[in-house]
């Protein structure tokens, strides 16, 4: 723990960029994403604790677009921040249409956001302008009790880790629900805090964190 290179304090985001195989991680209580090779060298930083631009304050999730661009949650700030693979500031997007936006992914020409003080997910298209949500506090199918990270698994359909109701839900980009799988326990293909994030692997198989019982869970 700390605020040197290579030190964290209350890491809460990861991202992998495929091309250059570097590892970004979100340094959230140092207000920065801190950038290593795959053999775990630092290379660079991006953000520090403020409100202009190339700042960040408290940011959450973090993912990497199209462009090869860093796309950061900047929560404490209530905005979506892009930056270059360089560290640069480059645009923003969702200003005034956020509470507490948690992750932001791209998928097609699509941004998608979890804002998960609003229990919602918010879609701009890749400009940044604003297209539509769906989700409201709730447990049924298609409500949420804070959304968290968001994935896209192989079949085009956006998984949701909703944690305050212990499970993942899949919905059409459209905001249609599909399916959901998880529930409250300490068995298998069940959560006590989670999951709070997802990732698809090569052969389809979804990973899922399950914080409250300390590991990770895979499902067919």
């Amino acid at each position: 723990m700390g605020d040197k290179q290579r030190e964290f304090n209350l890491p809460s985001g990861i991202a992998f960029d495929l091309t250059s195989g570097n590892i970004l991680v979100v340094d959230r209580k140092n207000h920065r994403v801190q950038l290593f090779s795959n053999q775990g060298e630092y290379l660079n930083q991006l953000g520090e604790q403020g409100n202009l631009d190339h700042q960040l304050y408290f940011p959450r999730g973090l993912s990497v677009d199209s462009d090869r661009n860093f796309i950061v949650a900047d929560s404490g700030n209530k905005v979506i921040k892009i930056f270059s693979r360089n560290g640069h500031f480059l645009r923003k997007i969702g200003e005034g249409f956020f509470n507490t936006p948690w992750h932001c992914i791209q998928y097609d020409n699509y941004l998608i956001v979890s804002d998960s003080d609003e229990n919602c997910i918010k879609v701009f298209n890749k400009d940044g302008k604003f297209l539509y949500k769906f989700g409201k506090k709730g447990s049924g199918d298609g409500e949420f009790n804070t959304p968290r990270c968001l994935s896209v698994n192989k079949a085009g359909h956006l998984m949701v880790g909703d944690a305050g109701n212990q499970r993942v839900q899949v919905f059409e980009l459209s905001g249609k629900f599909v399916t959901k799988f998880g529930t409250r326990g300490l068995g298998i293909g069940e959560f006590i805090y989670g999951p709070v994030s997802t990732a698809i692997l090569s052969d389809g198989k979804i990973v899922a964190t399950d914080v409250g019982n300390d590991g990770i869970q895979i499902f067919e």
